[in-house]
């Protein structure tokens, strides 16, 4: 019985070295091989503003969709939106703040930006700085494809101040090392 729990003892022993962590290696941060994502993403938005809504209440939304993560709870966005029907367009620049490091990320999210709405009088009028926030959720399929859920808030700085709400689902893809992590010891 004795000679057994010695050879038990040593085959835990020699399993634990095998598996064990490099000692060396700890605390060493890393960060995934690849951090892009880019895809399409579609929904509505309806409009708060009066001037807006008596060009539409609602209007569809087509966008673009990047994603650059660079820290592990946060990425840098920069979508290219189409809001339908007619000449109604911008682009967003911000930063998304993820709360879990899991398959399921729940995020919040601000960006700045330039938004033209297609309304009567000059284009001048129309357009202008913009700004959005937002929430949403991204969930991972699998390694190369994400589901994002984004409700975002538009507030534009142009004659009138259009501003709208919405909903958006999104794909974006990635190469199959996203889930692929390097050591980076010079942090």
């Amino acid at each position: 019985m004795e000679k057994k729990v010695g050879v038990l003892i040593v085959i835990i022993v020699c399993v634990s070295l095998v598996f064990a962590d490099d000692p060396s290696e700890k605390g060493v941060y890393t960060s995934p091989l690849t951090t892009y994502n880019t895809g399409f993403s579609a929904g509505g938005v309806t409009s708060l503003s009066s001037d807006l809504r008596d060009k539409s209440h609602n209007f569809l939304k087509l966008s673009w969709v990047n994603s650059v993560y660079f820290r592990d709870y946060m990425s840098l966005f920069f979508d290219i939106n189409w809001y339908g029907t007619g000449l109604n367009f911008g682009g967003d620049v911000g930063i998304d703040w993820m709360m879990s490091k899991s398959d399921f990320k729940p995020f919040i999210g601000a960006g700045i930006g330039v938004t033209h709405f297609d309304k009567s009088g000059d284009f001048g009028d129309n357009i202008g700085p913009s700004g959005t926030v937002h929430l949403g959720c991204v969930f991972e399929i699998n390694e190369a494809v994400q589901l994002r859920f984004r409700v975002p808030f538009t507030f534009v700085v142009n004659e009138t101040r259009d501003n709208c709400a919405g909903v958006e689902v999104g794909f974006l893809f990635s190469d199959k090392f996203k889930r692929v992590k390097k050591l980076e010891y010079n942090r």
